[in-house]
């Protein structure tokens, strides 16, 4: 569709020599099929001799024949930065006005796995760690017992760090799905209600 990402060329991804990469996580969104989607840019790609950037985005896990991800060319106008959290903390405890970083839980201590994978998932989401968001990935949450609170594994840091964290929302905050997003409506324009 007009204005989407458009998918690297073969010929642009095939060129001979060296390519420069660099990896780096950042969550974003990304322009497919008109609407916009979240997605987590993982690899920045300038192949030799090129004077444009393409860009790894990946907006869901690798499940059937689903489209999962893919090399774009880089446009600001289809590929765009999803903003940071920048919400104040709540000046009651136990924040006194400071986010706290998440809180990391020893391994010993998570539990055993669902036999069935039942607790795997793949969720984009903001980890606060070292007093600042980073671009995150949930791949499992369980609740190890009961009346324990639920844990979720997080990988940042260019997949580079990885952690089990208590699943706080004041600190891995999930990034609400495609789907979860279009289930909330905007509200009417003004003037536009039923019948308009």
């Amino acid at each position: 569709m007009p204005g989407d990402a458009e998918y690297a060329p073969r010929e642009l991804m095939s060129l001979p020599g060296p390519s420069r990469d660099i990896r780096r996580w950042r969550l974003v969104e990304i322009r497919r099929g008109g609407r916009w989607r979240p997605a987590m840019l993982t690899v920045w790609r300038r192949p030799p001799g090129s004077a444009v950037w393409v860009v790894h985005v990946r907006w869901a896990p690798d499940e059937g024949d689903a489209e999962a991800w893919g090399w774009f060319v880089f446009s600001e106008t289809a590929i765009r930065p999803l903003p940071e959290p920048d919400d104040p903390a709540p000046a009651r405890a136990p924040f006194h006005g400071v986010w706290r970083d998440a809180i990391t839980v020893p391994r010993e201590l998570t539990g055993t796995p669902d036999p069935d994978g039942a607790d795997r998932c793949w969720r984009l989401a903001w980890l606060r760690i070292e007093g600042t968001w980073s671009s995150a990935l949930v791949t499992a949450r369980r609740r190890p017992g009961p009346d324990v609170p639920w844990i979720a594994d997080v990988r940042w840091g260019e997949d580079r760090q990885r952690a089990w964290a208590l699943y706080d929302p004041a600190a891995v905050r999930v990034v609400p799905r495609e789907e979860d997003r279009a289930a909330v409506s905007p509200e009417p324009p003004a003037g536009k209600g039923e019948g308009a």
